[in-house]
């Protein structure tokens, strides 16, 4: 069965109406419903419809839209942690190392300090009270 453009925009306004906000998980939702009407022939756009939304099950679309957006959430979350790690290693690491260029008296010492204040201080600092906020209120 070829779907027409009413058909399919009856679909993308039934999947708003079902409560699919996010624009791209829509549009793939959508997508995946046209395939599985036109897969299903000998059967009415209505039936076929209707049977392809029965296969996500009660609720399965807000389901869907709610772990997609934790997906997203920890990824997020993720990555910031990765990122707060390697800049608090970087921290640690340019200062303990200007310490000891420092007490060496050795050149350089004073640039690695600074650099290693400043990635503590700007970068690593921020991230992680930042980060205990979120728990905080979670």
């Amino acid at each position: 069965m070829e779907l027409t453009k009413e058909q399919i925009e009856f679909i993308r306004n039934d999947i708003r109406q079902k409560g699919i906000t996010m624009s791209d998980l829509a549009e793939s939702i959508v997508d995946h419903i046209c395939c599985t009407i036109e897969n299903d022939s000998g059967t009415d756009f209505h039936k076929a419809h209707k049977k392809a939304l029965g296969a996500f099950g009660d609720e399965g679309l807000k389901k869907i839209q709610q772990q997609t957006i934790l997906l997203l959430t920890l990824k997020k979350e993720m990555t910031m942690k990765k990122t707060m790690f390697v800049l608090g290693y970087m921290a640690t690491f340019l200062f303990t190392t200007g310490l000891l260029f420092k007490i060496q008296q050795w050149p350089g010492a004073a640039i690695m300090l600074t650099l290693g204040t400043v990635l503590l201080n700007f970068g690593f600092l921020p991230m992680f009270f930042y980060d205990r906020y979120k728990r905080a209120i979670s």
